[in-house]
């Protein structure tokens, strides 16, 4: 028995047998002695079960409308470990087979109680829901193993694929450094020969548009060859203060006569008192207009194109770059919302990889979202794509706030929508 009173509940209705269960706890004179409370409907039970802590109960089998095992069944739903004995003058085995069934922990024979067999029922149900106790807090020990386990493995393949993205981007760079000025020379030359060629033979169509042909090729690879540049360049940002709406709304002001051309419907639920921000603000205007013109590719009949931000709680981490080293879990999130016709989902994992792309040969060079991804890698931010549970696709940018004095970081923020 506990140190502690027990406190227990007895549900019975006949005041003889509550007289008789009290003497036989006296002449066992457990130490300490236990609290008793009673009260003879199962309604009553339910009710003062919820209104205090009972360390065990006792049912009689006949309580008017509802019998003990009805009323073991119904407390097991919401107490699963409390232990529950169940009384009755009959010694039916039937009714004690239902009891156990419905939650019982132990069956007592009224024609044959007797303050030992009580104490000895008391020790024996209280072991039963300690051990209960016991293996639920192990279970959740091991779930909580099993989750600490599985972010450790998610972060540890994060960590190869981003190890692995760094060693392609620095054979990619060793390889752009090398040869881009070998390929530029005789790419410069061919283009040269082309426009004077066009120039001498414009009354020659056939010719004319063969040589136009090589001279959009042309362009192609010096495109292709200026994004290998940039992507494997180690250019530093240029950091300053910057809100983060201005940048958004100047570059939608950019891409407005396009998109409105296209019946590509602009929504902007930008959050007001968002802080400033550090940014290398060409760099970020960079990889919004790439994201706001892979949503217009994935429109070509109209849509809608939202474009929010907020303040955002993330883990808590520490932020890659030297300038970002500090332990702050807000981030101001930029979200671009289409309704495309979204991602396939074996596309998701490769979609900022180099080179990778779901456009046609001669409509993009798989470069422009690992541009994007490098460039918020390098603000200490990240960037992530999904598809939307109807229809499209969204992107979500987070950024680091860097410094809490920058503004005042909010839970709630109100959005202006337009």
């Amino acid at each position: 028995m506990p140190d502690k009173p027990l406190k227990i509940l007895l549900v019975e209705d006949n005041e003889d047998d509550i007289f008789l269960f009290h003497e036989m706890i006296r002449e066992e004179n457990p130490v300490p002695l236990p609290s008793i409370e009673t009260c003879p409907t199962a309604e009553e039970a339910i009710e003062k079960l919820a209104g205090a802590t009972f360390d065990l109960c006792l049912f009689d089998y006949h309580l008017g409308e509802t019998d003990g095992v009805e009323l073991i069944r119904r407390v097991r739903s919401q107490w699963a470990n409390l232990p529950l004995i169940l009384l009755t003058g009959h010694g039916d085995q039937e009714i004690a087979v239902q009891a156990m069934k419905a939650g019982a922990n132990d069956y007592l024979n009224k024609d044959k109680l007797s303050g030992s067999a009580l104490i000895n029922s008391f020790r024996y149900c209280l072991k039963i829901a300690h051990e209960g106790e016991m293996r639920l807090l192990a279970e959740n020990q091991l779930k909580q193993s099993h989750d600490d386990l599985q972010e450790s493995l998610r972060k540890l393949q994060s960590a190869q694929t981003q190890i692995l993205r760094s060693e392609k981007l620095a054979g990619i760079g060793r390889l752009a450094a090398g040869v881009c000025h070998e390929i530029l020379n005789p790419l410069n030359i061919i283009s040269g020969h082309s426009q004077a060629l066009l120039m001498e033979r414009k009354n020659d169509p056939v010719l004319a548009d063969d040589l136009k042909s090589i001279m959009e090729e042309v362009h192609r690879i010096e495109k292709i060859i200026s994004s290998l540049l940039k992507l494997s360049r180690k250019q530093d940002v240029e950091l300053k203060k910057e809100k983060i709406n201005v940048v958004l709304e100047s570059v939608l002001s950019v891409m407005e006569k396009d998109l409105h051309l296209q019946s590509i419907n602009v929504e902007k639920q930008l959050a007001l008192k968002l802080p400033d921000i550090l940014i290398d603000t060409d760099q970020m205007r960079q990889v919004f207009l790439n994201l706001i013109n892979n949503a217009k590719y994935s429109m070509p009949n109209g849509g809608t194109l939202t474009v929010s931000t907020s303040m955002h709680t993330k883990d808590r981490r520490i932020f890659k770059r030297d300038e970002f080293k500090l332990n702050n879990p807000n981030t101001l999130r930029i979200q671009f919302k289409d309704t495309g016709y979204g991602i396939e989902e074996s596309d998701l994992e490769k979609l900022f990889e180099p080179f990778f792309t779901t456009k046609p040969e001669d409509q993009g060079t798989g470069l422009g979202l690992s541009i994007c991804h490098s460039i918020i890698e390098k603000h200490g931010g990240s960037i992530e794509a999904e598809n939307l549970p109807q229809r499209g696709a969204n992107f979500t940018i987070d950024l680091p706030i860097v410094n809490n004095r920058l503004g005042t970081i909010g839970t709630k923020l109100p959005i202006r929508r337009t």
